[in-house]
């Protein structure tokens, strides 16, 4: 009767076992001040996405990739998501995406003495504007053939390029160019300004690959902790940590 009793005390006790994180394996390109392992909590927006899977039960494994690596790898499903992304008509057919957990504004970068304003897209013909490599701008604005575009790999080349009036206007995200002028323009912030007018504000989203059997699951429930931090107020907290 002892060793009975003993047996189902031992069942019950691992039925109130808390259950483990399950683990899941999140990939970025490294994107300051949103993704850089350097900054608090590897940047606000991994800041945000590791802490609304947390809430979902999930124990994010977070690995920094070059985009193309990172964007390849996780609609191949070697990644289970993608940590910070665009939508675009071409990604939605191979990633499935979550709700906007941020909204990127993003905007021109002018020289401090230069007196353009922008308020359509046809102020911009025969302008030369710096661009950088692989994001996704505005459809319009990268189909007009009529704005010159130069493309460069980080945002302080066309900053310095702006500063030397080599380029009339960098585009770029808000909080990218206030980081950039503060590390690495120093005690020139001074020679730049931002146009009034933004070129287009983006969403910024989890997305998880169509293949994997497993991602609508995944961006429901992170969808469902994304909604519980802002309900709670950690999210306008993490906002509140960030400068940027």
């Amino acid at each position: 009767m002892k060793k009975i009793t003993w047996i189902l005390f031992l069942l019950c006790s691992l039925l109130y076992l808390p259950a483990q994180a399950q683990e899941i394996n999140v990939v970025a390109n490294i994107w300051p001040p949103y993704v850089d392992e350097s900054l608090p909590d590897g940047g606000l927006a991994m800041k945000i996405v590791k802490t609304a899977l947390q809430r979902a039960g999930y124990t994010p494994n977070i690995r920094i990739e070059k985009w193309e690596k990172a964007l390849a790898g996780s609609k191949l499903g070697v990644y289970d998501v993608v940590g910070a992304v665009w939508k675009t008509q071409q990604r939605k057919k191979k990633l499935l995406y979550s709700q906007p957990y941020l909204k990127n504004n993003i905007v021109f970068v002018a020289n401090a003495k230069s007196q353009f304003e922008y308020n359509k897209l046809t102020d911009l013909h025969g302008m030369l504007v710096g661009i950088l490599n692989e994001y996704a701008y505005d459809e319009k604005f990268m189909k007009d053939p009529q704005i010159l575009k130069f493309k460069a790999n980080r945002l302080t080349q066309n900053l310095i390029a702006v500063q030397n009036g080599k380029l009339d206007l960098a585009v770029a995200d808000k909080r990218l160019a206030l980081y950039e002028l503060e590390h690495f323009m120093g005690n020139n912030q001074k020679d730049f300004r931002f146009l009034s007018n933004n070129l287009t504000t983006r969403n910024l989203y989890i997305a998880a690959p169509v293949a994997n059997k497993e991602s609508k699951t995944i961006i429901n429930k992170f969808n469902q902790g994304l909604a519980a931090i802002k309900k709670d107020g950690t999210y306008q907290k993490i906002l509140n940590s960030y400068t940027f």
